[in-house]
């Protein structure tokens, strides 16, 4: 916070004591991404959100019990992903969700973060190859092939400026996508 990095364990302790600073900290770190998440379980944005909500109000009622750091993030994965089956099997409809229990397995360890991380990097995927073709090509050899501006520009055969602009406007873009506002 105020630009200093943070001691992760450091936050759980003081979540775990109750310090309110502590459970913002982890509001503001996940809640985006699990909104996301349930997002894409349920279809419906202000239940999805609702759920998120309601995961943090239990987090914060069990968080004496919590004994390392990923347990937060595991947590409310887990509570976020077994809500949204919840709404589904309350709406009866499994149209919206077709496959989830083959998508979500239970009990293997870690599977939320799995399927977070794969169908990050897939709607990412998909948002870059609506890009333009220029800015693709500059996203993915700045991004994936790890290409300086300057090596991109030989390539490209333009500016190194062009490039960072072209690299800029290619994650405004993905990001609107992501978090619309």
């Amino acid at each position: 916070m105020n630009g200093e990095p943070v001691d992760m364990e450091s936050m759980l302790h003081a979540f775990r004591k109750g310090e309110e600073i502590a459970f913002d900290y982890f509001f503001r770190q996940y809640f985006s991404s699990l909104s996301l998440f349930a997002y894409k379980l349920i279809n419906d944005e202000q239940e999805s959100e609702d759920i998120v909500q309601d995961c943090f109000v239990q987090l914060w009622k069990k968080r004496k019990s919590l004994q390392h750091i990923d347990a937060v993030k595991s947590y409310l994965y887990t509570a976020v992903k077994n809500r949204c089956m919840d709404a589904i099997r309350k709406r009866k409809s499994l149209s919206a969700s077709s496959g989830i229990s083959e998508w979500i397995a239970d009990g293997e360890p870690n599977v939320e973060a799995l399927v977070v991380m794969a169908e990050t990097v897939r709607e990412i995927q998909l948002l870059i190859d609506l890009l333009p073709p220029r800015m693709q090509q500059v996203f993915k050899l700045y991004y994936l092939e790890g290409k300086t501006y300057q090596e991109i520009g030989q390539m490209m055969e333009t500016d190194p400026e062009t490039v960072r602009n072209q690299r800029f406007k290619a994650l405004q873009v993905i990001r609107k996508t992501f978090i619309p506002g």
